[in-house]
């Protein structure tokens, strides 16, 4: 019991104090800026207390009846998300512009690492998403993001500096700087890759192509649509702050 105590008061996960309930805790260093948390512990609740919980989008948007649950990293039964690659996906409203810091991280168990799409926001199916995070054609974790300034588009773009493995838990983050417009992609607390613009524009005060949802488990990307097949686990969400070393590692050690 004192154990279990101790991991409470340090900022855990959850804490089973004999109860049937568990207590989830937002640790104090990320409670700014926090929009969104996903334990996704047999459910598409968010515990961050902001009730931003997920849903399905519907209408225009695939049939769904969302992740099925298994098994997580921490083998907590029904503890992380499972997406069968075809027709599972959730929904939220995190939508961001270019010029504000914001930050997304999460656990993921891919199937396979060649064209796995991990997440995306975009007004509709077969639109350009605002932001994508996916594993790409060769395998590398890559973050892009597609804008216009009323009549032309362009985009940011970045990859991992090395390619993933299939069926393996795996940390990742993105971490955008408003200022700056660009961001860096962070493995395992490590940052592996960094985003820079393609072509002759660069993103100003404008959004993105505007659009939600933002589909976990979705998205849209080089004219092919794509469900992400394998596990999810504890995702977050952050707007108007950026995430640094020591707070990605606090990510990474909740149970």
């Amino acid at each position: 019991m004192e154990s279990i105590l101790l991991e409470c008061l340090l900022g855990g996960k959850y804490c089973n104090t004999g109860s049937k309930t568990r207590e989830y805790i937002v640790p104090s260093s990320l409670a700014s800026g926090l929009y969104a948390w996903y334990p996704l512990d047999g459910n598409m609740d968010d515990l961050s207390g902001n009730a931003r919980h997920g849903y399905f989008p519907g209408g225009v948007w695939p049939t769904t009846l969302g992740p099925t649950y298994t098994l997580s990293r921490s083998h907590l039964p029904s503890g992380a998300a499972s997406f069968n690659g075809t027709d599972q996906l959730f929904a939220n409203n995190f939508t961001v512009l270019c010029h504000e810091d914001f930050a997304i991280a999460l656990w993921i168990f891919p199937n396979y690492v060649v064209h796995n799409e991990i997440l995306g926001f975009q007004a509709s199916p077969g639109q350009n998403p605002a932001i994508l995070f996916f594993l790409g054609a060769t395998g590398q974790l890559a973050f892009q993001s597609f804008f216009n300034d009323g009549s032309n588009g362009n985009s940011t773009y970045g990859t991992s500096s090395m390619a993933f493995s299939a069926n393996l838990w795996t940390h990742i983050a993105y971490v955008h700087n408003g200022t700056t417009r660009q961001g860096n992609i962070w493995v395992n607390g490590v940052s592996v890759g960094a985003t820079s613009d393609v072509g002759g524009l660069s993103c100003s005060t404008s959004q993105w192509w505007s659009g939600t949802p933002l589909t976990i488990g979705y998205s849209y990307y080089g004219n092919v649509s794509r469900f992400f097949a394998g596990r999810m686990d504890d995702i977050w969400f952050f707007k108007g702050r950026q995430l640094d070393a020591n707070d990605i590692s606090t990510l990474m050690n909740l149970p």
